[in-house]
Protein backbone atom coordinates (compact mmCIF):
# COMPACT_ATOMS: atom_id res chain seq x y z
CA UNK A 1 0.00 0.00 0.00
CA UNK A 2 1.27 3.51 -0.85
CA UNK A 3 2.26 5.07 1.98
CA UNK A 4 0.25 8.68 0.87
CA UNK A 5 -2.99 6.80 0.60
CA UNK A 6 -2.36 6.06 4.30
CA UNK A 7 -1.87 8.94 5.79
CA UNK A 8 -4.18 11.37 3.13
CA UNK A 9 -7.05 8.70 2.51
CA UNK A 10 -7.17 6.30 6.02
CA UNK A 11 -5.53 8.20 8.58
CA UNK A 12 -7.84 11.37 8.08
CA UNK A 13 -11.05 8.73 8.17
CA UNK A 14 -10.09 7.49 11.28
CA UNK A 15 -8.76 10.31 13.32
CA UNK A 16 -12.35 11.63 12.04
CA UNK A 17 -14.22 8.59 13.54
CA UNK A 18 -11.90 8.66 16.72
CA UNK A 19 -12.43 12.65 17.23
CA UNK A 20 -16.55 12.24 16.94
CA UNK A 21 -16.45 8.78 19.06
CA UNK A 22 -18.58 9.18 21.79
CA UNK A 23 -18.39 5.65 22.71
CA UNK A 24 -14.89 4.55 24.10
CA UNK A 25 -16.04 1.03 24.86
CA UNK A 26 -13.70 -2.00 23.68
CA UNK A 27 -15.83 -3.12 21.09
CA UNK A 28 -16.79 -0.14 19.05
CA UNK A 29 -12.70 0.27 19.07
CA UNK A 30 -12.72 -3.04 17.62
CA UNK A 31 -15.60 -2.45 15.32
CA UNK A 32 -13.30 0.48 13.96
CA UNK A 33 -9.91 -1.23 13.90
CA UNK A 34 -11.75 -4.17 12.13
CA UNK A 35 -13.04 -1.94 9.43
CA UNK A 36 -9.82 0.16 8.64
CA UNK A 37 -8.24 -3.20 8.24
CA UNK A 38 -10.59 -4.00 5.26
CA UNK A 39 -9.85 -0.36 4.21
CA UNK A 40 -6.32 -0.86 4.21
CA UNK A 41 -6.78 -4.61 2.47
CA UNK A 42 -8.71 -2.19 -0.34
CA UNK A 43 -6.33 0.59 -0.02
CA UNK A 44 -3.32 -1.82 -1.28
CA UNK A 45 -5.34 -2.66 -4.62
CA UNK A 46 -5.13 1.24 -5.46
CA UNK A 47 -2.48 2.86 -6.95
CA UNK A 48 -2.46 6.48 -5.73
CA UNK A 49 -5.02 8.52 -3.60
CA UNK A 50 -6.51 10.20 -6.83
CA UNK A 51 -7.29 6.21 -8.13
CA UNK A 52 -8.42 5.49 -3.70
CA UNK A 53 -11.16 8.59 -3.62
CA UNK A 54 -12.55 7.72 -7.02
CA UNK A 55 -13.14 3.72 -6.27
CA UNK A 56 -13.93 4.13 -2.98
CA UNK A 57 -17.45 5.74 -2.95
CA UNK A 58 -18.26 3.04 -5.17
CA UNK A 59 -16.99 0.34 -3.15
CA UNK A 60 -19.34 -1.38 -0.14
CA UNK A 61 -16.94 -0.13 2.46
CA UNK A 62 -18.15 3.25 1.92
CA UNK A 63 -21.68 2.56 3.16
CA UNK A 64 -20.03 0.62 5.58
CA UNK A 65 -18.24 3.59 6.95
CA UNK A 66 -20.86 5.81 6.65
CA UNK A 67 -23.18 3.66 9.17
CA UNK A 68 -20.04 2.56 11.31
CA UNK A 69 -19.12 6.56 11.97
CA UNK A 70 -23.59 7.19 12.65
CA UNK A 71 -22.86 4.13 15.06
CA UNK A 72 -19.92 5.81 16.68
CA UNK A 73 -21.55 9.22 16.46
CA UNK A 74 -24.10 7.36 18.55
CA UNK A 75 -27.02 6.88 16.39
CA UNK A 76 -28.53 4.66 13.91
CA UNK A 77 -30.12 6.17 10.45
CA UNK A 78 -33.59 4.66 9.77
CA UNK A 79 -33.44 5.25 6.14
CA UNK A 80 -37.09 4.09 5.28
CA UNK A 81 -37.73 6.47 8.40
CA UNK A 82 -35.77 9.54 7.18
CA UNK A 83 -37.36 8.81 3.37
CA UNK A 84 -40.54 8.47 4.45
CA UNK A 85 -40.21 11.91 6.18
CA UNK A 86 -38.75 13.87 3.59
CA UNK A 87 -41.24 12.37 1.18
CA UNK A 88 -43.82 13.70 3.58
CA UNK A 89 -42.30 17.40 4.19
CA UNK A 90 -41.78 17.72 0.24
CA UNK A 91 -45.34 16.87 -0.28
CA UNK A 92 -46.17 19.35 1.97
CA UNK A 93 -44.74 21.71 0.65
CA UNK A 94 -45.79 21.35 -3.00
CA UNK A 95 -49.67 21.32 -1.50
CA UNK A 96 -48.44 24.65 0.88
CA UNK A 97 -47.02 25.93 -2.78
CA UNK A 98 -49.94 24.69 -4.99
CA UNK A 99 -52.68 26.34 -2.07
CA UNK A 100 -50.61 29.84 -2.59
CA UNK A 101 -51.10 29.89 -6.03
CA UNK A 102 -54.57 28.89 -6.18
CA UNK A 103 -55.10 31.71 -3.43
CA UNK A 104 -53.32 33.97 -5.26
CA UNK A 105 -54.47 33.39 -8.56
CA UNK A 106 -58.12 33.14 -7.24
CA UNK A 107 -57.62 37.35 -5.64
CA UNK A 108 -56.14 38.15 -9.03
CA UNK A 109 -59.49 37.09 -11.39
CA UNK A 110 -61.71 38.59 -8.45
CA UNK A 111 -59.78 41.59 -8.43
CA UNK A 112 -59.48 41.81 -12.20
CA UNK A 113 -63.49 40.81 -12.60
CA UNK A 114 -64.50 43.85 -10.39
CA UNK A 115 -62.27 46.38 -11.86
CA UNK A 116 -63.94 45.43 -15.32
CA UNK A 117 -67.12 46.03 -13.12
CA UNK A 118 -68.14 49.61 -14.27
CA UNK A 119 -69.14 51.39 -10.92
CA UNK A 120 -66.70 49.23 -8.83
CA UNK A 121 -63.75 49.19 -10.56
CA UNK A 122 -64.16 53.17 -10.70
CA UNK A 123 -64.13 53.23 -7.06
CA UNK A 124 -61.46 51.02 -6.81
CA UNK A 125 -59.25 53.24 -8.71
CA UNK A 126 -60.40 56.27 -6.75
CA UNK A 127 -59.47 54.72 -4.10
CA UNK A 128 -55.84 53.71 -5.38
CA UNK A 129 -55.24 57.10 -6.43
CA UNK A 130 -56.69 58.42 -3.25
CA UNK A 131 -54.78 56.17 -1.40
CA UNK A 132 -51.31 56.94 -3.84
CA UNK A 133 -51.84 60.60 -3.50
CA UNK A 134 -52.36 60.83 0.13
CA UNK A 135 -48.75 59.74 0.58
CA UNK A 136 -47.51 63.33 -0.69
CA UNK A 137 -49.88 65.09 1.68
CA UNK A 138 -48.62 66.90 4.45
CA UNK A 139 -49.84 65.78 8.05
CA UNK A 140 -51.54 68.34 10.49
CA UNK A 141 -50.00 68.60 13.62
CA UNK A 142 -52.17 67.46 16.53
Amino acid sequence: MNNEIKTCCIDSRKSAIMSSCGDTSEKTRNLIEDFFKKMEEFASTCTDVADFEAKFPTTPLSQEYTNLFTKVMGGEIDVKKEARDAALYTGEDIADSISLGVRRKTREKVESDLRNTPIIGDAMTAKQHFDFFSRFRKKKDD
